[in-house]
């Protein structure tokens, strides 16, 4: 049932339009205007906001479907059209405006709220049909862009490991015990490089958002995990990784953070100065969420600036933006005069609200 829907309506026949508030009082539904003028119409719906617009298809000035045209890509309102009789051409000029109904001359009471009904009913449909194609076409554009940095970013290491496999299959003969070790020592770091470009895109098409299980994280565990995934690194580049004794709480999803240390910590180490001097903290923001970073503390006042002083963006910083705007925070890179480049994160504290 209609209950004080509130109605614009548009009919330049003054004896038509009076039998038309008298019918929407009976259903329930209140005149919050009246014109008989198209381009009128336009701007009263813009000024009142009506629930529906209820316009004859004859009006002086702009018919009535132009006027409905006009509403819809101006103010978005659901439109009943009144017409003396209904041709294809009329139903299919209207469709392509955006009409919702149709009512035929005369009108009467039972007629016109089942078309006020289906209108509001078609444009919500409508509403949310736009809305779903614009974010298939929003993700279709960040897929076709994801989709060339993930080619790219694999492609690379992967020529890698056919250019050094090709030189050794043809050169093996010749090659020295110390360079047979480098070719190989390369295969095997872009064969882990890959391998760690195909963990991340595995782990982001899993971690969709019905199948995560957010609760309070225990962050050292998470770090700690972090950690251990990278302890070949840190050996090798002889890292210092400096960690607060205790963790704010915030809510995420375990697994998914764990990875985000994981491609923070490996950037600051790859980047930095030997022995390379790593600080992790974090702290609790006026706003509800909890900052984590990781800071370089070796970096030069001019690095840090942006994505490329942390290796270039690439899939992994890409997957990474995705992980965290799942779990309700955002990414960054942030640079303070005279102070050392820091990678940040950020997640919605624990004691703030119930999480996400």
């Amino acid at each position: 049932m209609l209950r004080n829907n509130r109605v614009l309506v548009v009919e330049d026949d003054r004896a038509v339009g009076i039998l038309i508030e008298a019918q929407l009082e009976q259903i329930g539904c209140v005149t919050v205007g009246k014109t008989g003028d198209g381009l009128n119409a336009v701007e009263m719906t813009r000024a009142l906001r009506p629930d529906v617009v209820l316009m004859d298809v004859k009006l002086p000035g702009l018919s009535g479907i132009q006027a409905a045209r006009r509403i819809g890509e101006e103010c978005p309102t659901p439109v009943v059209l009144i017409t003396g009789y209904e041709t294809p051409e009329l139903v299919e000029q209207a469709s392509e405006a955006g009409v919702g109904g149709y009512l035929i001359k005369p009108i009467n009471a039972k007629d016109l709220e089942r078309a006020l009904m289906i209108a509001m009913a078609r444009f919500e449909d409508l509403v949310e049909l736009r809305r779903l194609n614009q974010d298939l076409e929003d993700r279709n554009e960040e897929l076709d862009a994801f989709a060339y940095t993930v080619a790219h970013d694999i492609k690379n290491p992967l020529a890698l490991v056919i250019g050094f496999a090709e030189a050794l299959v043809r050169y093996r003969t010749s090659l020295s015990e110390d360079e047979l070790v480098v070719y190989l020592g390369s295969i095997e770091k872009a064969g882990h490089q890959m391998s760690r470009i195909i963990d991340q895109l595995l782990m982001l098409a899993r971690s969709r958002p019905g199948d995560m299980k957010v609760e309070p994280l225990d962050m050292a565990a998470a770090v700690d995990g972090a950690l251990q995934r990278l302890v070949h690194t840190i050996r090798e580049f002889q890292a210092e990784i400096i960690r607060p004794d205790s963790w704010p709480v915030a809510w995420g999803y375990g697994p998914l953070v764990e990875e985000v240390w994981v491609d923070y910590i490996d950037r600051a180490i790859k980047r930095s100065r030997k022995p390379p001097h790593i600080e992790l903290g974090a702290a609790t923001q006026v706003d509800g969420m909890v900052r984590f970073w990781v800071v370089d503390k070796d970096a030069s006042p001019t690095q840090g600036d942006n994505q490329d002083g942390w290796g270039g963006g690439g899939v992994g910083l890409s997957v990474i933006q995705r992980i965290v705007e799942r779990l309700g925070g955002e990414v960054g890179v942030e640079h303070k005069d005279g102070q050392p480049s820091s990678l940040f994160f950020t997640l919605p504290a624990a004691d703030h609200g119930k999480g996400i």
